[in-house]
C-alpha cells in the first residue's frame, strides 16, 4: 500500500527529507536491522540442540550454554553501513560449527583427516553427528527476516512523513 505524503512546497519537501536523514543517523535503520533480526535469532534458538547427558569428564559445552548464548549484535559503520551478527556469542560459538556439522571424538592428542587418513597420535573414539540450527534456521527465516525490515522502516518512514 502506498504511503501519502502531501507536500505543498520545496521547502516543505527539504524539511521532510531533513527529517528522515535525522531519523536514520539517529539510528532507526539500526534499530530496523535489529528488530528484523531477532526474528532469525529467535529460530536459531529454537532448533538449537541441548546436550543432554554431561559426563564428569567430557569437554563438551554445559546443557543450555549453546541455546543461551544465541545473540543479535548490530553495527554501524561510518559510511552508513549497518550489519547484524547473528548467533551465539562467547566460547559457544568457538564450537558451534562442531554441533551444525558434527565431528569426530579423539582422544590421547591432536588428530586430524588428511588426504591420506587420519594423521596424529590421538585415537578416534567415535564420531559425533551434525545437528544443524544455524543453516535451516536462515533458510527458515530470510523471507520473515527482510519482511520485517521493511515493516520497520515503512513504520519509521510514516512517522517522519505525517
Amino acid at each position: 500500500m502506498p504511503m501519502r505524503c502531501e507536500v505543498t512546497g520545496i521547502s516543505e519537501i527539504t524539511a521532510k527529507f531533513e527529517a528522515l536523514r535525522q531519523v536514520v543517523r539517529e539510528g532507526g535503520v539500526s534499530n530496523a536491522v535489529r528488530k528484523a533480526s531477532k526474528v532469525m535469532a529467535r529460530e536459531m534458538n529454537e532448533r538449537a540442540n541441548v546436550l543432554v547427558v554431561h559426563r564428569k569428564s567430557s569437554t563438551a559445552l554445559d546443557p543450555g550454554a549453546l541455546k543461551g548464548s544465541i545473540r543479535v549484535s548490530v553495527r554501524k559503520y561510518k559510511n552508513g553501513i549497518v550489519i547484524a551478527l547473528i548467533g551465539p556469542k562467547g566460547y559457544p560459538s568457538r564450537v558451534a560449527h562442531l554441533v551444525e556439522y558434527g565431528h569426530r571424538l579423539v582422544k590421547g592428542g591432536k588428530s586430524r583427516v588428511g588426504p591420506k587418513g587420519a594423521v596424529g597420535e590421538g585415537k578416534e573414539i567415535g564420531d559425533v553427528p551434525e545437528h544443524p540450527f544455524l543453516r535451516p534456521a536462515y533458510e527458515a527465516t530470510a523471507q520473515r527476516v527482510l519482511e520485517a525490515f521493511n515493516d520497520e522502516i515503512k513504520l519509521l518512514v510514516g512517522e517522519v512523513l505525517k
